[in-house]
């Protein structure tokens, strides 16, 4: 991740542990070498982080009969739905026009959506039926119902 630093005629850039200072005053240039360091410590830089974050976290184990029970559609508000749909031993979570998102388990009712920071929480009722579903994003719950 890059982030940026402007103070009035000059800015900087740090990333993955390095600080380039950049003069942007209007009537002179970043020197050669200054060029030459972005260009060869900044992807480098990226590619070690990269290396240091390893895989993602893989979550729980839930069961394939588990997952099976959540596997269906939840109505948000009329025409806005999100449709669960398991593939192998994966659940896969998509809304009205958006993209899918697979589900990574964190208990055996409670998974994530790791690409957007989401939480999925699937109600069970006292027949062992997922009923409903709570997405936590930001801080703000949104629940959908199952559609029958």
């Amino acid at each position: 991740m890059l982030h940026w630093i402007f103070r009035g005629s000059w800015f900087a850039v740090y990333s993955h542990g390095f600080l380039f200072r950049i003069d942007a005053a209007m009537n002179r240039k970043p020197s050669l070498p200054l060029l030459f360091a972005l260009a060869v410590f900044m992807p480098c830089a990226a590619a070690t982080a990269q290396e240091k974050q390893g895989a993602p976290d893989s979550g729980v184990f839930v069961s394939e009969g588990t997952l099976d029970t959540y596997v269906g559609t939840y109505v948000i508000s009329p025409g806005f739905e999100i449709k669960v749909w398991r593939e192998g031993e994966r659940l896969l979570l998509q809304a009205t026009g958006q993209a899918a998102w697979p589900l990574q388990g964190i208990s055996e009712t409670v998974f994530r959506v790791q690409e957007i920071d989401t939480k999925v929480t699937f109600g069970v009722n006292a027949a062992g039926d997922a009923d409903q579903i709570v997405l936590l994003t930001d801080g703000r719950e949104t629940k959908a119902i199952r559609k029958q």
